[in-house]
């Protein structure tokens, strides 16, 4: 579940529907990434090399009928994919007889974020649909998008250009608009939904919970994670922290989302074990995975034994062999290893 990063944004572009012209794009960074460049550069952004010679990323009019879309796909998450590159926008119309009488009596706007097509762009979703809920707002409260604003006062080609720099090199922005508005944004990671819980399952820490508990976490969070020892199943879990065993499961999977701990069997000796590569870690330093490994087997003031011992433990393991013709083949009893 190791993050890789957030995509790069190509470009972001501010498109509106024109009732002579259709859906035009009135700004976009880098100037000329969407639509052929004009003479007149208001954008203070380098132009990408890829659009010189009026290169496009895209071709706008094929897909120009989803950035501004019929009435079903308005406030929705649209995504449309062209010529290897992802176009994700929250489309918007809003509706008022006098403020846009000179619209057909309806304001229809969108902003839209363009990544490389296989690119996973999870993380910015909920910002996509944040900042269309946010020039909304400032559109109903101060016609920000649609009056003529003064050279002096921030203007959606603005807004842009800061969006496409801080959220590529910072992956947060803080953007004020006005006395009273500002347009905080930041990227955070989103990971797979974990699987599914049952009281059967053993959770096992790949983390010291200890350091990492505080008491801002969940009452029912910490009862359960003081407990996870890698013995206890999930029911027995739940009975000595005296929750609800489904209190107990969404716990775990909330630990589970954020890499805190794995699952596995229920421990027993009829068990049958057999090792992966990945075994080898086990005497790579960069994962110190060996005085982690003695310390979590050996039992209570035990003397430690090799880790080629240990290692030799291990790849003894393998299909047909159960845990209990392991031990006795091992001679486990003497070397005061916790088998469990």
């Amino acid at each position: 579940m190791e993050f890789q990063g957030f995509p790069r944004i190509h470009s972001i572009f501010y498109a509106v529907f024109d009732i002579i012209k259709g859906t035009i794009v009135k700004h976009q960074v880098p100037e000329g990434s969407i639509t052929p460049q004009t003479h007149n550069m208001t954008s203070s952004l380098t132009i990408d090399p890829a659009q010189q010679n009026n290169k496009t990323l895209i071709d706008f009019e094929a897909i120009s009928e989803y950035i501004i879309p019929k009435k079903q796909l308005y406030k929705r998450l649209v995504t449309v994919c062209t010529n290897g590159y992802k176009v994700m926008g929250c489309p918007i119309v809003l509706h008022d007889h006098e403020r846009y009488r000179h619209f057909r009596n309806e304001f229809r706007f969108n902003l839209c974020f363009v990544f490389e097509q296989d690119a996973e762009t999870s993380s910015y979703e909920a910002v996509v649909r944040k900042l269309s809920r946010v020039l909304e707002g400032l559109e109903l409260e101060c016609n920000f998008l649609s009056k003529d604003v003064s050279p002096d006062s921030q203007t959606i080609q603005n807004v842009i250009e800061q969006l496409f720099e801080d959220l590529n090199s910072y992956c947060e922005c803080q953007i004020p608009i006005n006395t009273f508005n500002t347009i905080n944004l930041k990227l955070f990671p989103t990971y797979p939904n974990p699987q599914t819980v049952y009281d059967y399952h053993v959770p096992v820490c790949t983390v010291d919970m200890k350091k990492m508990m505080n008491s801002n976490w969940d009452i029912t969070v910490q009862k359960v994670a003081s407990l996870i020892n890698g013995i206890y199943h999930v029911k027995r879990i739940a009975e000595l922290a005296n929750v609800k065993p489904e209190w107990a499961r969404q716990s775990i999977e909330h630990m589970m989302y954020y890499g805190c701990i794995i699952l596995t069997d229920i421990f027993q000796y009829s068990n049958v074990y057999a090792v992966k590569p990945e075994i080898t870690r086990l005497f790579d330093p960069r994962y110190g995975l060996a005085q982690e490994c003695l310390h979590y087997i050996m039992l209570p003031n035990a003397p430690e034994i090799p880790i080629e011992r240990i290692y030799a433990l291990y790849c003894g393991l393998k299909y047909g062999l159960t845990v209990k013709d392991w031990i006795e083949e091992q001679q486990l009893t003497l070397l005061q290893v916790d088998e469990r």
